[in-house]
């Protein structure tokens, strides 16, 4: 045995528990505000942490210390200071920034209450519905992709399909498959007030919270929501614009619900396909956080709640060349990644 090699297994296993800890503290950073209180500070004590941020001093200090020995917080050891450094207060003090990465860790609870039932699903090779990970899932998913939705799907996602935009804003039908808790169609229809928008999702609970989400952005009735599984999509009247957004691996029928859509869509109209960002290849996601983070998820959430519907278990990662492959054999004819920033999300424009 390597005992060098050994020894520094042991510290990453050491620093994984760690990790996974300090992810819990974080989200407790986030919710009780200690974050934004920070933020814009400068450095400050304990005792003044706690009276900007309302928090019980011993917790303040604990929690600092352990933000500290995590890399989130710096620490001033001859003035006993702490600042949270404008480029870390970037992700968590605004939470109504497209930056914000509060909704990472909003969905830790969820997912890790789930372990027990993970275990039983590993032995048997049955899966865990969606339902089952909580009433605060869809929540969560939404406080994760919200606001980078809602500034950049049309201003930045849309903009490189001009006719897309053109057919929307002149009156045309588009409709979100797996919309959960309404973003997408709720971000279309204030952008195009005369498009006909829908949203479709089997979830019940992730269906009445679109609706609520709706009607509090003044587009209740500008949007119709529609519980049903993915392949219910209707084939009359035909969609200008069909999308997707990280929900195709989950389905029980990928290859049946991109048939659907092809049939769906207008003579040239597009799917908008978005799924993980992601190498084809396993070895080429290695190093990469973004890979460590998409597997985790994958294996966690998306590959058990599509065996729970009867499905293939695609999985988060399964990356370009695959989801080409779907594509085609659905039918399309036209596949084209576009040009579209984002570190973590893939953009692909399919065509009949």
């Amino acid at each position: 045995m390597d005992r060098q090699k050994s020894q520094q297994f042991m510290r990453k296993v050491v620093g994984d528990v760690a990790t996974a800890m300090a992810g819990a503290l974080i989200s407790v950073g986030d919710q009780t505000g200690l974050f934004a209180a920070m933020a814009g500070g400068g450095p400050l004590d304990a005792d003044e942490l706690a009276a900007r941020s309302g928090v019980r001093r011993r917790y303040v200090e604990e929690w600092l210390s352990a933000m500290v020995c995590a890399g989130y917080v710096e620490y001033d050891a001859a003035n006993g200071r702490y600042t949270l450094p404008d480029e870390h207060a970037l992700f968590f003090a605004d939470r109504s920034s497209e930056y914000y990465l509060g909704g990472l860790f909003a969905s830790l609870p969820g997912l890790t209450a789930m372990v027990p039932r993970l275990c039983e699903a590993f032995a048997s090779g049955e899966g865990v519905a969606f339902g089952d990970f909580g009433a605060d899932m869809p929540l969560a998913l939404e406080q994760l992709n919200r606001n980078v939705y809602e500034r950049r799907l049309v201003d930045s996602w849309l903009a490189t399909m001009p006719e897309v935009v053109e057919r929307l804003s002149g009156g045309g039908r588009a409709i979100d498959v797996g919309c959960g808790t309404g973003v997408v169609p709720i971000t279309l229809a204030k952008a195009f007030p005369r498009a006909t928008i829908e949203g479709l999702d089997l979830d019940a609970r992730s269906i009445a919270i679109a609706r609520e989400n709706a009607r509090d952005a003044g587009v209740g009735d500008a949007v119709r929501f529609i519980q049903d599984s993915a392949e219910a999509i209707a084939d009359e009247p035909l969609y200008d614009l069909v999308t997707t957004f990280d929900t195709v691996h989950d389905l029980p029928d990928p290859l049946g619900t991109l048939r659907s859509i092809r049939r769906a869509l207008k003579p040239g109209g597009t799917y908008l396909m978005v799924e993980p960002k992601i190498e084809d290849r396993l070895e080429d996601n290695v190093g990469n956080p973004f890979g460590r983070m998409l597997y985790s998820i994958s294996c966690l959430h998306c590959v058990p709640q599509s065996l729970a519907q009867g499905g293939p278990g695609l999985g988060a990662c399964w990356g370009p060349t695959r989801a080409r492959e779907l594509a085609n054999r659905a039918g399309f004819g036209q596949f084209e990644t576009l040009p579209a920033q984002s570190p973590v999300m893939a953009f692909y424009a399919i065509r009949a």
